[in-house]
């Protein structure tokens, strides 16, 4: 691969100013310092020896769903470097936009993520062989031949796949994550060789509680009728009755992962498995890079929108609490409670492993800025104006900035493009804003309390080389150290704005902090002046007050 189509940190060799960066020592406040950590190499071979996951893994065939999501390429990455004598590992993959399973899996497999492991397994790929199907399809898509292949060879299952759009229509979203369960489920009772079938849900799933246990829940329907609603119904019916079936869960991901886990209960008790629920997902702690992630989502769209000068202010209660996990912690946690459900066997128990963080390493929705202290050193050319965000509880200010702030520049800046005969931009970009808020602001203005104790207990019992080669231990992780990296690394991996451009980003970013800093001034002065010269004084003390707390980050 052209080692200039790849992010700098992947590279051997950089330009001098990074290699001398990225070899020297920097305290918190030098100006080098978040480039320094991203560049910095880290060892992430794991040692095999003493490990009782490692010997479980060895020779075993993996089947995983969802392989080409976020979660299941990292699940991949690490079973592939994690353990040299593992089996096959089957991907479900399906034919898109013409392209047939094969090329995309060839595609797929030559991903970033997967680049530091070709340099520890240069021979990875052959591991991996691409199973034709399709979630959207009745038994998976999965021809007579496939089906055979898996039922006589897999001995594990990991079920990631899902629609994990908030807003995605009721009967895909049953289609998906429900249906496709079931046809999971049935897949696994047919394996010959099964060891353990492991389901990933979300922690949200029973979000209608504020203290979630490791434990299941009475569904809001059941499954079956939901399944059978669904397939009867037509769609603007649905539409409609949509929001009396999910009653007080904010969205269809969350309700059908819930009927999912009762479907899990009733359908699986006789399989050795488990279910995990992460809760909020965000960029990896270290492996296969710190703070990797490859797609703008949740937190991850909103750190990122508001450090390109798109997103200023949402509703949230900025001192509430937000349960983050780093994804390589959700996935050693996925890979552990699969080893302990196979070694335990326990038929007719579902054991449930909340993978969360609020309980041991509480973090608050204020903290989410802790990325800009650090990142903001980075710059970027794709830099809008001066990141500043903030959250606000007060619906009626968040109205009223989000006008000034977003809508007004979004319709002049489109209003100059259109008489200059261009495309119009930050409309349609705000519209997806909008979107993403809405989807967002249940979580941001309201808190959970999750019970851990088997992810806990989990943890516990495994050996110093398990929790050295799998850690997930959110006790162990310092979130400003976490958060320094987030914004250079989301340059490089999220924005593809390599950092072959610092210097340019960096004087974009100082030319719109001294555009702002003057537009802070002038509105300020002109708000005094006002205010001193007529009665109309409220509308200047808005200005100013907006000023104050919004525009000074």
């Amino acid at each position: 691969m052209d080692p200039n189509l790849l992010p700098v940190v992947l590279r051997t060799t950089l330009p001098k100013k990074l290699e001398k960066i990225k070899y020297g020592s920097y305290t918190e406040n030098d100006y080098d310092y978040p480039i320094h950590l991203h560049l910095k190499e880290h060892d992430i071979r794991v040692q095999e020896d003493g490990s009782d996951i490692i010997e479980f893994l060895k020779g075993k065939n993996v089947l995983i769903t969802g392989a080409t999501g976020f979660l299941g390429k990292l699940l991949l990455e690490k079973l592939l470097r994690c353990c040299k004598d593992i089996g096959t590992i089957y991907v479900v993959i399906r034919t898109k936009k013409g392209i047939d399973p094969q090329s995309r899996l060839d595609d797929f497999l030559n991903n970033w993520v997967f680049y530091k492991l070709s340099q520890i397994h240069p021979n990875y790929k052959d591991k991996v062989v691409g199973i034709s199907g399709d979630f959207d399809l009745d038994g998976l898509g999965l021809s007579d031949e496939s089906r055979d292949i898996l039922t006589g060879n897999v001995n594990i299952i990991y079920h990631v796949a899902a629609t994990v759009r908030f807003d995605e229509p009721l009967k895909r979203a049953v289609k998906i994550n429900i249906e496709g369960s079931q046809h999971m489920i049935q897949l696994a009772k047919e394996c010959k060789k099964l060891d353990v079938f492991v389901h990933v849900s979300t922690a949200y799933s029973n979000c209608q509680e504020k203290l979630i246990k490791e434990e299941f829940y009475a569904p809001h329907i059941d499954p079956y009728k939901l399944m059978l609603l669904t397939k009867e119904l037509p769609d603007d019916i649905l539409e409609k009755i949509t929001p009396g079936l999910l009653q007080s869960i904010p969205n269809t991901y969350a309700f059908t992962k819930q009927i999912a886990e009762d479907l899990v209960k009733r359908e699986a008790a006789e399989l050795p498995a488990c279910i995990q629920r992460p809760s909020i997902v965000i960029a990896s702690a270290k492996e296969p890079i710190r703070s990797w992630v490859d797609n703008i989502y949740g937190p991850v769209g909103l750190i990122e929108g508001a450090a390109l000068g798109l997103l200023h202010i949402m509703p949230g209660n900025p001192n509430g609490l937000v349960d983050f996990v780093p994804a390589d912690f959700v996935i050693n946690n996925c890979i552990a409670a699969s080893y302990k459900t196979a070694r335990e066997r326990k038929l007719g128990q579902i054991p449930i492993y909340n993978c969360t963080s609020s309980n041991s390493n509480p973090l608050h929705w204020k903290d989410v800025c802790m990325a800009r202290k650090q990142g903001e050193k980075v710059g970027s050319k794709l830099l809008l104006k001066k990141g500043y965000f903030k959250f606000t509880s007060c619906w009626y200010w968040y109205y009223i900035v989000s006008f000034l702030l977003h809508t007004i520049p979004a319709v002049t800046v489109d209003f100059v493009l259109e008489r200059l005969g261009k495309k119009p931009l930050l409309r349609k970009a705000f519209g997806k804003i909008d979107k993403f808020i809405n989807s967002l602001v249940h979580f941001t203005l309201n808190e959970w309390k999750f019970v851990d104790k088997n992810s806990q207990s989990l943890w516990d019992d495994l050996n110093d080389r398990d929790k050295a080669n799998f850690p997930f231990d959110i006790k162990i992780l310092d979130w400003q150290d976490y958060f320094d990296t987030y914004l250079v690394t989301g340059r490089e991996i999220l924005t593809k704005d390599f950092l072959d451009t610092l210097d340019e980003g960096r004087m974009l970013k100082l030319k719109l902090d001294i555009i702002h800093y003057t537009f802070v001034t002038l509105l300020i002065g002109l708000s005094v002046y006002f205010l001193a010269n007529t009665i109309f004084f409220l509308i200047p003390l808005l200005f100013i007050s907006i000023t104050i707390f919004y525009l000074i980050p």
